[in-house]
């Protein structure tokens, strides 16, 4: 009879569990009250938006592009109000800025990140 080690397995249970329970604070939070009950195949299409990071001395600025929906794209407007509303810190005390695509930086030096 073989052991198993199944600590691998017990570390990413711990993980995709915090990273649920993430995804279901920043819904709460900061999504319109329509995303109350939505799981992850709604608001993938939001998580998975190119984006750009503009690192400055104060501030973390993320540039999020625009959606060709027009209902995702006032979902998207909601969400970016209420990051400038309640402005949160990120540790080292930067604040975090929600920006469109059309940021003051030029065009060639973004670099836009998928993350997903």
């Amino acid at each position: 009879m073989y052991e198993l080690d199944d600590n691998k397995d017990q570390i990413m249970t711990a993980l995709k569990l915090a990273l649920a329970n993430l995804i279901m604070w920043v819904r709460d939070n900061y999504f319109p009250p329509e995303y109350a009950q939505a799981t992850w195949q709604r608001l993938s299409s939001l998580f998975q938006l190119p984006t750009c990071m503009v690192w400055g001395e104060a501030a973390i600025t993320v540039e999020l592009r625009q959606f060709n929906d027009h209902r995702l794209n006032r979902d998207l407007t909601t969400v970016r109000a209420r990051v400038a509303e309640r402005r949160p810190r990120l540790p080292g005390a930067r604040l975090l800025a929600s920006g469109g695509q059309e940021a003051r930086t030029p065009r060639w030096t973004r670099q836009w990140l998928h993350i997903a």
